[in-house]
């Protein structure tokens, strides 16, 4: 079987809820490498590696940012032999192997360099995670609720709603809270662009992918998410993502006539 690789980056979350989401990587009955890359000021949490031989823990003894430490793991993976490589959020779990059916899905397409599952509340609803390329236009309208027919036309298209359960479609924005990437491609790319500390590493990491493979929305497995959406309830979190947006815009344009393009393109998919 292949060789498949898993990062949980870790921040001072609850072992109990850690392990749920190390639980649900092993269910990857082939080779694999779990790295736990620990944000935390102390190493309370470095006991998890005693559940299973897979895992390596790395304290990194402060919080350096969800693409730093996740670059950690992408060089670690690369050096292993790693084939594909999985970001999980420390509140994504499953019961089933999403990874096996994910992998087995790229290995027949080499052409696929990234894809997400589809995204459920833990009550079985859908978080329609797969987004367009952002705009400042649509980022206002997403978060400004009034009024509620234009809110909701926009989300309708934001996050391509119309999407079917039962086949693939191409996105251009991957979800970073579980993901699976080829491990040869994140490491040519240099992995994640490490000056966002926090908020739209993950669209920047798809758009970059996304310039010379496919990637993918791949509906036919599922894992649940226990989203919290932290920046549209606490001021320190909006901050960081007022500066990610800030950083995204002076890379790709703040007039991005690119992603609007490529935006209209996947949008044509609906239509079928």
């Amino acid at each position: 079987m292949r060789k498949v690789s898993f990062c949980i980056v870790l921040y001072k979350q609850s072992p109990v809820l850690l392990e749920r989401a190390i639980r649900s990587c092993l269910l990857y009955k082939g080779e694999k490498r779990i790295y736990l890359i620990d944000n935390s000021t102390t190493d309370a949490l470095s006991s998890l590696q005693q559940i299973d031989a897979a895992i390596e823990y790395v304290w990194i003894g402060k919080n350096a940012g969800f693409g730093k430490a996740n670059n950690i793991a992408i060089q670690k993976a690369h050096e292993w032999g790693s084939q594909f490589h999985f970001f999980v959020n420390p509140d994504i779990y499953y019961t089933e192997d999403v990874a096996e059916k994910m992998t087995t899905y790229m290995e027949n397409n080499p052409n696929v360099g990234g894809m997400m599952p589809q995204i459920l509340n833990p009550d079985g609803t859908n978080q329609y995670l797969p987004k367009l390329i952002p705009s400042l236009w649509k980022l206002f309208w997403r978060k400004c609720p009034w009024p509620r027919s234009v809110h909701r036309k926009m989300l309708q298209t934001f996050e391509m709603r119309k999407m079917r359960q039962d086949k693939t479609y191409e996105i251009l924005h991957v979800t970073g809270c579980f993901c699976v990437y080829r491990t040869d491609v994140l490491f040519r790319i240099g992995g994640f662009d490490d000056r966002y500390f926090m908020y739209f590493e993950d669209t920047d990491l798809s758009r970059t992918v996304h310039a010379t493979h496919l990637t993918l929305y791949y509906p036919f497995t599922q894992v649940f998410h226990d989203y919290g959406n932290g920046a549209a309830k606490e001021a320190r979190l909006f901050g960081y993502f007022l500066v990610s947006a800030f950083k995204y815009f002076c890379k790709w344009g703040w007039i991005d006539f690119k992603g609007h393009r490529l935006n209209q393109a996947v949008l044509k998919q609906l239509d079928n």
